[in-house]
């Protein structure tokens, strides 16, 4: 995961990139205001809209698990 800094973020939450994306599918992670981590899935349809799905996540592990998993699922 690579950390997203850009002083457009400066006092926003963290935020990573995940590596993986495909043709359809990119995704991250940030960190979530009540604790623990967000972890956000791009899924763009084939009318070029992008719809977003998101997991609270305790890890940032377990919000790469799970993206790792999403990604997998591309048609």
């Amino acid at each position: 995961m690579t950390l997203i800094e850009h002083e457009a973020r400066v006092g926003l939450p963290r935020m990573w990139e995940h590596p993986k994306r495909t043709r359809t599918r990119r995704g991250g992670v940030a960190t979530s205001m009540v604790g623990g981590y967000t972890a956000i899935l791009l899924v763009r349809q084939p009318n070029g809209v992008e719809n977003s799905i998101r997991r609270q996540c305790s890890t940032l592990n377990e919000a790469e698990k799970w993206l790792d998993e999403q990604m997998g699922e591309d048609e």
